[in-house]
């Protein structure tokens, strides 16, 4: 995960990702889209000052009692809960944390969820395989959740599947430092990132067609597939967006 974000992204909202459609062709040249599309609305990497505390627009912190410093290398040594100051709202995303912590088990309580009153929600909890990991080395908690889910991996593997009772309810993520109870010294926290599906207004977008003069940017359509137009050109006859990848990427 380190390194897919610059540190002078740290801490910001950012717009960014990769688009996935699902589409239902109608008659003649139209079709209705159903597009969704892969953004980063959350990147922390905990860069700043040895000393320094965690940025106060991301982050609030919970409880008494506890640390949240950064160590000046890209770190944040957590001894208490913080928790995002955003409340999430949308029906599916992707929270993922790299983590390095005195627990050997529980993934839900290092990367954790919180309702939009900040209470722990209501639901169904299913282990799907052991969360026990080598607590002196950094490890990757993620969380997937959809209307109706909310899926705990750890280092890429499912360990535990939540079944709210409130479907597709607004979330808060939580990092637990205290979570190793009495006796933990808290924990490092490498970086943060969440990641959302939000629709995409293909309404602009325009049937290919042959000598045409297209921007960078443009939407159009090729069959049932909308396209981004990655640079300015002319197009020729034979430059469908299916051919010529350089030119166009599927939304």
């Amino acid at each position: 995960m380190r390194g897919s974000v610059p540190r002078a992204l740290a801490a910001m909202v950012i717009v960014s990702g990769v688009a996935a459609a699902t589409w239902s062709a109608g008659r003649g040249d139209t079709a209705e889209a159903a597009v969704t599309e892969t953004r980063v609305v959350l990147s922390d990497d905990f860069s700043g000052d040895r000393g320094g505390e965690p940025d106060g627009d991301v982050w609030t912190a919970t409880g008494s009692g506890g640390t949240a410093r950064l160590d000046g290398e890209g770190r944040l040594a957590l001894g208490s809960a913080l928790r995002t100051e955003t409340i999430f709202e949308q029906e599916s995303g992707h929270v993922e944390a790299r983590i390095k912590g005195d627990r050997a088990d529980g993934a839900w309580r290092a990367l954790g969820v919180l309702d939009a009153s900040g209470r722990v929600p209501a639901g169904q909890p299913e282990i799907l395989a052991s969360d026990q990991v080598d607590s002196g080395d950094f490890h990757t908690y993620a969380i997937d959740w959809t209307p109706t889910t909310l899926t705990w991996s750890l280092d890429g593997r499912q360990v535990l599947r939540f079944t709210p009772e409130q479907k597709g309810m607004p979330k808060i993520f939580v990092l637990n430092g205290a979570a190793g109870g009495q006796n933990s010294s808290g924990m490092l926290v490498d970086q943060v990132e969440i990641t959302v599906q939000v629709p995409v207004d293909t309404s602009s977008a325009k049937q290919w067609k042959a000598f045409i003069a297209y921007k960078a940017g443009d939407l159009v359509k090729y069959r049932t597939v909308v396209y981004r137009v990655r640079e300015a050109h002319t197009s020729l006859p034979d430059w469908k967006p299916d051919l010529v990848p350089a030119l166009f990427e599927k939304v």
